[in-house]
């Protein structure tokens, strides 16, 4: 808490606000930003929502470069498993890719229906919009917690254009003698077709080395550097000087398993069975333990892409019809020696995935400058998914064993034989798989009216009626293990939900420079199913998700804009908040309905330019985001709960949600140094701060992170020709953040606590350079 104090002080002080979205002019005040949170250009001072904007020259200034770094710039947003999204401490943390995630991810107007089409390296971004709260209303689908809003740059008429940008970096390696290097390549150029169209390439490609350290056996793939190339083609063509085509197609590929699974043992429980098969591979579980092994091969293919077209047309009093058609899809094949060791605890963790996503949205757009403004509009989405998953293992028996009987993995089998000669050839001591199918269709109508009662006061209604309906065909448990997780079965179900979800109210310009609002709304997010069945008979379904906001802020500017704060007040309640946990019973990962959790807090955000070339931003949140009501929560082992000992389940009721730290901050500041002549010096140094976080629902005590302070700074040279030079650390001081921390499902079904960390790209120092050349 004295260090969330202390923030706010420098805050207050220094006046900083991380709505940086455009570069400021450096010898007047605050430049105005505009953004699309509400699906039309507007100043962010004059929208009724609470947003972090960052623009494309403060994401490289920073050095962030794709979504999971935004975190360390907008602290509403946090990152958990699997690099999956939280805001305001709500977000679905599930495995499983037949569940919506409660943080929606947009790309140029388009939906992401799935977390694996937002992975990739920023390129060509003009701005990163964090939208704080459901959102849901006006873009695609299922923002029920929040949504990330990425808009790459349009083409640009008339105007050749070239900027390539490299970047090379070191990072810390505990444990190697060793250090770990990267080198990320972006190349984007802009070329005029004529007068009235033009063409813009984007091509990326990286090779990143992990921060952790490897001392697996060879004789299997192990793909450990994460390597990605993609290009992107936007064409921009004036028809007339109302009706406007807007393509874009696009392709990339990602392998490689750093910075997604790197994961090591942070705590052994007493017995646990991984003891003997980690000391074997030199391995001391530990917060500082970065070496893991493994001998059943880690790797992780990923390609996806898409094309998308949009047609607009405006007409002579202002009113815009437009309309936006999509593609996407992904293939997605990956296995991960899931025990981390140099024997076959469980050495199979394999899944292929193949997803296609279509979506349409026709919009009309009232004329901007009217008393009443607002759109309405029509969409429709449709994605199939067809996806197999194993996992297996021997549950690190000899291997003199497995073959006798009753295992017999791998034995000579002899049907209809008696004991003790095999009848049956198990594949492995133990495992569980699936596979299945899944549909989805949504349609909507939609639409949001903005009335000026007066100069001062405006008023604005809208509304969204949602159909979902979805089916899934499932097949489980196939293979021949002698210990089945799970049931054998197939399960075909279907289900289909109606919905009306809206958000009214206000806002009141206090004077030319300050603007209050006020908001009700209800949120939606669809419903899903599980991916596995603890019977051939269970019901698959997660129920939809629903949440009531309400929503105070002030957006305000001072001393000729030379420092504008802003903040919001927020209170959400969700009703059937999907969420997963570890089912000891079942032996797998499932998704719950939990009864429900309220989020509550205070975000503040600053922005201040004292003088010509100095710049300082920040921004702040504190939040309380707990479960009210969670009956049914799975114990972790050693909970003392009474109701753990009987049903392995609580209540967790007043236990916050996962990824919900109590304070959390970024401060920026930076300065370029005036001069007469064409080279330019800067510096730049920043700090994220979060009080400690938890991962998992139950809040076991060793899944939690402690506080976390990670120092940056950067210096270089900016020079009028358009190059740019600089060098830079992150997370200067080398501090060990892991960025999940959760329970081993192996020992847990046995009642022992024993955890795993998984570490990202920032949770070790990273020292680099980048140059940059535009034209």
């Amino acid at each position: 808490m004295r260090k969330a104090l202390l923030f706010v002080g420098a805050s207050l002080i220094s006046v900083a606000h991380t709505a940086h979205a455009q570069e400021t002019a450096q010898n007047e005040g605050v430049t105005d930003i505009v953004v699309t949170a509400q699906r039309r250009a507007e100043r962010l001072q004059d929208v009724p929502v609470s947003v972090t904007a960052l623009g494309g020259d403060s994401l490289k200034s920073r050095n962030l470069n794709d979504l999971t770094q935004v975190a360390l710039a907008a602290p509403s947003l946090q990152v958990g498993n699997d690099n999956s999204f939280a805001i305001r401490g709500v977000g679905t943390q599930a495995f499983a890719t037949t569940i919506d995630s409660s943080v929606a991810t947009a790309l140029d107007d388009v939906n992401l229906g799935r977390p694996f089409l937002t992975q990739g390296l920023f390129n060509d971004v003009e701005r990163v919009e964090v939208l704080n709260g459901p959102q849901g209303l006006l873009f695609g689908k299922n923002a029920s917690a929040g949504l990330l809003n990425v808009v790459s740059t349009r083409p640009k008429l008339g105007s050749f254009g070239s900027e390539t940008n490299l970047e090379l970096n070191n990072r810390s390696t505990p444990g190697s003698d060793t250090e770990a290097w990267s080198v990320i390549a972006r190349q984007t150029v802009n070329i005029p077709v004529g007068d009235t169209a033009a063409l813009r390439i984007n091509g990326t490609y990286s090779v990143e080395e992990p921060g952790t350290n490897f001392v697996g056996t060879g004789g299997v793939r192990n793909d450990l550097d994460r390597k990605q190339y993609g290009v992107r083609a936007k064409y921009l063509q004036e028809i007339t000087p109302e009706l406007e085509l807007y393509v874009i197609g696009e392709y990339a590929e990602s392998h490689g398993v750093a910075g997604i699974y790197d994961r090591t043992y942070r705590e052994l429980g007493e017995g646990s069975v991984n003891a003997a098969p980690l000391a074997a591979s030199g391995i001391v579980p530990g917060d500082k333990n970065f070496t893991f092994a493994g001998d059943g091969g880690y790797w992780r293919d990923l390609k996806l892409g898409g094309a998308q077209a949009s047609l607009s047309y405006t007409a002579d009093s202002g009113l815009v019809v437009s309309n936006i058609f999509a593609w996407k899809f992904y293939n997605f094949d990956a296995q991960l020696d899931t025990d981390f060791t140099n024997s076959n605890g469980a050495n199979i963790n394999y899944s292929h995935a193949d997803y296609d996503q279509f979506s349409n949205e026709l919009r009309v757009a009232l004329p901007a400058g009217n008393r009443l403004t607002g759109q309405a509009g029509l969409y429709y989405f449709h994605s199939t998914i067809d996806q197999r998953s194993q996992i297996a293992g021997n549950n690190y028996l000899p291997d003199f064993l497995l073959p006798t009987f009753p295992f017999c993995v791998g034995a000579a089998a002899v049907p209809g034989a008696f004991p003790p000669t095999c009848s049956v050839s198990n594949d492995y001591f133990l495992g569980r798989d699936n596979s299945y199918r899944m549909k989805t269709d949504s349609y909507a109508a939609f639409g949001q009216l903005t009335y000026a009662l007066t100069d001062a006061l405006k008023l604005f209604a809208g509304g969204r009626v949602t159909r979902d309906e979805i089916s899934i065909d499932l097949d489980q448990n196939r293979g021949a293990y002698f210990v089945t997780l799970g049931v054998p079965g197939a399960i075909a179900q279907s289900y289909g939900h109606t919905d009306f979800s809206w958000r009214t109210g206000g806002q009141f310009q206090l004077a030319r420079d300050a603007m209050i609002y006020a908001s009700y709304g209800r949120g939606y997010k669809g419903p899903g199913f599980n991916d596995t069945g603890a019977t051939a008979t269970t019901s698959l379904l997660v129920k939809p998700e629903k949440s009531n906001t309400a929503e105070i802020g002030a957006k305000t500017s001072w001393f000729n804009r030379r420092l504008v704060v802003n903040a919001s007040l927020f209170h959400t309640k969700f009703k059937n908040y999907q969420t997963q946990s570890l089912d000891t019973q079942l032996q797998s990962f499932v998704v719950q309905n939990a009864a429900s959790v309220i989020s509550k807090g205070v975000e503040l955000t600053v922005n201040a330019n004292p003088f010509r070339g100095l710049s300082i931003n920040g921004s702040a949140t504190f939040l309380s985001s707990k479960f009210k009501d969670f009956a049914g929560a799975e114990c972790y082992p050693g909970q003392t709960d009474a109701s753990c000992a009987t049903s392995g389940s609580f209540n967790a009721g007043g236990k916050r949600t996962p990824t919900a730290p109590k304070f959390t901050s970024s401060l920026q500041a930076s300065y370029e140094f005036q001069t007469d002549g064409a080279v330019h010096p800067f510096i730049e140094g920043n700090w994220y701060h979060r009080t400690p976080i938890n991962y998992l629902i139950n809040q076991a005590p060793g899944a939690t992170v402690p506080t976390t302070d990670l120092i940056g700074a950067s210096a270089g040279v900016r020079i009028d020709n358009g190059m740019r030079l600089s060098i830079f650390c992150k997370n200067c001081t080398n501090e060990y953040n892991p960025n999940f921390i959760g329970l081993d499902s192996g020992d847990a079904i046995s009642g022992i606590a024993t955890y795993q960390q998984q570490f990202g790209f920032d949770s070790v120092r990273t020292i680099g350079a980048n140059i940059q050349f535009r034209f």
